[in-house]
């Protein structure tokens, strides 16, 4: 019976032997096809937010990979298009294509729009735009001098007509960070402004008094001015440009009807994310994520979540995490970029986007919104001294935390929204 065993066993060996990968490793790192770079020009600028090709590590080159999962079943993990009516464009710093919308104001002066969200189930899905049912809601919220959070049109002739509220541009955006730290910055100066009428928000009494979600991205300008930047804007004429148009507008074209935005990296449910930043309700956030100061949006209530009839969802935002100037000397291939870096004081100090905490995103929840209720919190000096400080990416994390109380609002206190809206609305989920 040994003498069987023993046979088997090294019958067996033999096989293993005769594996084509028996007596050969794995490729070194330094010959994986989607080798980590730590050139920012290589698009591969943070390792934890950017998603490696499914190859690495393996023996198998990048092309025997099949379709994610996701591409069928946007339920499943993978990259899914959640704003279709444009793309993205993938790089260092992904931004996002989509159609321009002319408009005529109340005042007779041209605006130019887009539309990203629309609580009209049907045409959503037939335009490609986010279905934000939540919106519906916000339309009836009401500022101090009575005026609703969405301003009531009507469409003639396929066109929105007699908008009331429009958005300066001329404001230079600015930022002086405070003195002991970056967070909370001394001076804070939004690079567009709308006026106590301007809202994002439009509801089309014609058409079934749904709301949807059409930020002003360009004042009184005309349509040959603009077509000089249909290939992006020459660095000679960004101030004069930024003057007339939204700054997260890369380039906008008319002449084709689109336009190029910036997107926001940021994590749903521990999924990267990217998404479009358009307004805020406070000049810090606005001028933070380089959107349009809009005070009408603060029509919005907040606090509520997911209570009935409530417009917003919740939106988490570190204070005080890692910046990249906190990376130890000698990282792996000289690597600047701290792996947990993450909040407001690292992107006062020019380290990128604050990797903000999104709640419910389309494909995951039922309850999401554009307009986001922000959830300011910091890590407690005993989180920072004690080495529990880390990047957080989902919403029960941080809600557990706070639970715990090792995060608390920047004063101190425990955690609660900060009575601040803004309009962010999603593009893109990575996984």
């Amino acid at each position: 019976m040994k003498l069987q065993v023993l046979a088997i066993l090294l019958a067996e060996a033999a096989l293993c032997f005769a594996s084509p990968l028996a007596g050969h490793s794995l490729r070194g790192r330094q010959d994986l096809p989607s080798e980590f770079d730590s050139d920012p020009s290589s698009g591969f600028d943070d390792p934890t937010i950017d998603i490696a090709d499914p190859s690495f590590a393996t023996a198998v080159q990048a092309g025997y990979q099949g379709p994610f999962a996701s591409y069928e079943k946007h339920e499943l993990i993978g990259p899914v298009d959640l704003l279709r009516n444009g793309h993205v464009n993938y790089g260092v710093n992904p931004n996002f294509t989509m159609p321009l919308y002319r408009g005529l104001s109340a005042a007779n002066t041209t605006y130019w729009w887009i539309v990203t969200d629309t609580s009209d189930e049907g045409n959503g899905k037939q335009l490609g735009l986010n279905f934000a049912p939540k919106l519906r809601f916000a339309a009836q919220g009401l500022t101090s001098g009575g005026i609703k959070a969405a301003e009531q049109l009507e469409i003639v002739n396929n066109t929105v007509c007699g908008r009331q509220g429009m958005v300066e541009f001329s404001p230079v955006r600015s930022i002086v960070p405070g003195d002991s730290s970056p967070f909370p910055p001394k001076f804070v100066q939004p690079g567009s402004v709308g006026d106590s009428n301007y809202t994002p928000l439009i509801q089309i009494t014609n058409a079934g008094y749904e709301v949807w979600n059409a930020p002003i991205i360009a004042g009184d300008v005309d349509e040959d001015y603009l077509n000089q930047f249909c290939d992006g804007i020459p660095a000679d004429r960004l101030t004069e440009f930024r003057s007339k148009v939204h700054d997260q507008v890369l380039s906008i074209c008319p002449r084709d009807e689109v336009v190029t935005l910036a997107t926001i990296r940021g994590f749903s449910f521990s999924k990267s994310v990217l998404y479009l930043i358009a307004d805020g309700s406070d000049p810090l956030p606005a001028t933070l994520d380089g959107g349009t100061y809009a005070p009408r949006l603060a029509a919005v209530k907040t606090g509520d979540d997911d209570a009935l009839f409530s417009g917003i969802e919740r939106f988490f935002v570190n204070t005080n995490g890692y910046a990249n100037r906190d990376l130890p000397p000698g990282a792996p291939n000289n690597e600047t970029h701290h792996p947990w870096r993450q909040g407001l004081s690292s992107a006062i100090l020019g380290d990128g986007n604050p990797l903000n905490i999104l709640g419910a995103i389309p494909s995951v929840a039922y309850d999401y919104s554009p307009l986001w209720d922000f959830n300011l919190f910091a890590w407690t000096n005993y989180s920072i001294e004690n080495g529990i400080r880390t990047r957080l990416t989902g919403e029960f994390e941080v809600l557990g935390m706070a639970a715990a109380g090792y995060v608390t609002n920047p004063d101190g206190t425990p955690l609660s929204d900060a009575g601040i809206v803004n309009n962010c609305p999603i593009v893109h989920r990575f996984l």
